[in-house]
């Protein structure tokens, strides 16, 4: 399949409509988005790619376009929608446009069924097309206008491969007799719905890197620095590590600086507020058995059944070769025991697995609950295999051309750089 790498920018009323009309008339389309998350505290979409037919639309939605011309294409069951990380792009377009989607694909997903040694979409695009996409935009500020040419090439690019990616997977989901379980997943994202997550003032000091490691008073005042934090990068719509970064916030509480020394640190109005924070700190000192094993704290009659509920995930994992993060939370897990799950419906109605995970999952998560004997159950479930890496090409030894009696030593050495770079872009891929 050839990869076309040119991309269309829609930014005005114009170009969307001939956008629309091309999109309207596709059965496959790859999307994807680009969003503020890593620049400000409440993230927004900024981008977003399409690639359909050939051609790649980079679309503006910060343009003054209106960009719910694409509802009608997002929920037409007849166009195939594809994704990489399904779940972060359609929550993200629900959530800031309202659509909706019917008919996804989402090859990260795919990729963990398949067993590959990674999920990225670099590491696919090297794994099927032995190509190797720059990563220099990854973490480009999207909301920033007008965006350069490198940044629109990046974008593209994301959803250039994807629909060829899909074929092959596709395929191989269909020989290993999984890909029922992968379209049932994609249905599960495609029907949920947005919720908002609930704005709260909470502070979650026992996530801080290392926290087991500082004094009760250390912990303490992390706890206030990070309270300080949170606080300003709301007001300022900035992301928190941009405000103050951990190691900033380790270096304040470990050497107790002085008024001065924060000044100097974050300018005069921050660093003198956080002194008197510092000076006259919120709560008691925060010993290691304040730190929370758990998000949620559970009573004593709730610890069995918890832990037959983690005993029968560790078996699922095992016996079909999977990590954790195909199969239910520890919140999921909690919420299961704490709402008196009997039927297979109370389960559908939790809405936390796809309906093949309800069905080839669910009655043995009933007689976990019940600690009853469950193995039977697991005796169906298709092992997943691991995929091996496919073998990168070894870059072509540099010739160094030579004058007669002498070596062209300035451009063999430079060859020699532009191979190592090359090498050493592939590493990090």
């Amino acid at each position: 399949m050839q990869i076309n790498s040119k991309y269309i920018l829609v930014d005005n009323k114009k170009s969307l409509e001939l956008a629309v009309v091309n999109l309207s008339n596709s059965k496959v389309i790859a999307i994807d988005t680009e969003s503020s998350g890593y620049y400000t505290y409440y993230s927004k979409v900024c981008l977003v790619q399409i690639s359909a037919n050939g051609k790649n639309f980079i679309i503006d939605p910060m343009a003054q376009i209106d960009i719910k011309a694409l509802d009608l294409i997002f929920k037409n069951p007849s166009i195939l929608k594809i994704f990489h990380s399904a779940i972060d792009d359609v929550k993200a377009l629900k959530r800031d446009f309202g659509f909706e989607f019917k008919n996804i694909a989402d090859t990260m997903y795919s990729s963990k069924l398949l067993g590959l040694e990674h999920n990225s979409l670099n590491y696919l695009v090297e794994y099927y097309h032995k190509i190797f996409l720059s990563k220099t935009e990854q973490k480009s500020n999207w909301e920033k206008r007008p965006l350069d040419k490198y940044q629109l090439q990046y974008a593209a690019l994301d959803t250039a491969y994807l629909e060829s990616i899909w074929n092959s997977m596709k395929v191989e989901l269909e020989k290993r007799n999984i890909l029922d379980e992968a379209i049932s997943e994609f249905e599960k994202i495609a029907n949920e719905p947005y919720i908002a997550k609930e704005v709260t003032n909470e502070i979650h000091w026992h996530k801080f890197p290392n926290i087991d490691k500082f004094t009760p008073e250390e912990r303490r005042n992390v706890c206030d620095v990070l309270q300080f934090r949170d606080d300003k990068a709301k007001r300022m719509n900035k992301a928190p590590f941009r405000v103050i970064n951990n190691e900033t916030i380790e270096k304040i509480v470990k050497k107790e600086l002085t008024e001065d020394n924060l000044i100097t640190l974050l300018g005069k109005k921050d660093g003198a507020e956080l002194f008197k924070i510092l000076q006259n700190p919120t709560g008691a000192p925060l010993d290691k058995v304040d730190i929370p094993k758990l998000d949620y704290e559970l009573k004593p009659e709730e610890e069995q059944a918890f832990k037959q509920l983690r005993k029968w995930r560790e078996k699922v994992m095992k016996k079909r070769n999977i990590d954790h993060t195909m199969l239910l939370s520890n919140k999921n897990l909690i919420l299961i025991m704490r709402s008196d799950v009997k039927t297979l419906d109370d389960l559908r109605k939790l809405s936390l697995m796809s309906e093949w995970k309800i069905q080839n999952y669910g009655p043995s998560i009933l007689k976990a609950l019940k600690n009853e004997n469950y193995d039977e159950l697991l005796n169906h479930l298709v092992p997943l295999t691991r995929a091996k890496r496919a073998k990168k090409p070894e870059p072509q030894k540099p010739k160094a051309k030579q004058e007669k009696g002498k070596p062209n030593t300035d451009k063999a050495e430079e060859k020699i750089e532009e191979a190592k770079e090359v090498e050493a872009e592939k590493e990090e891929t």
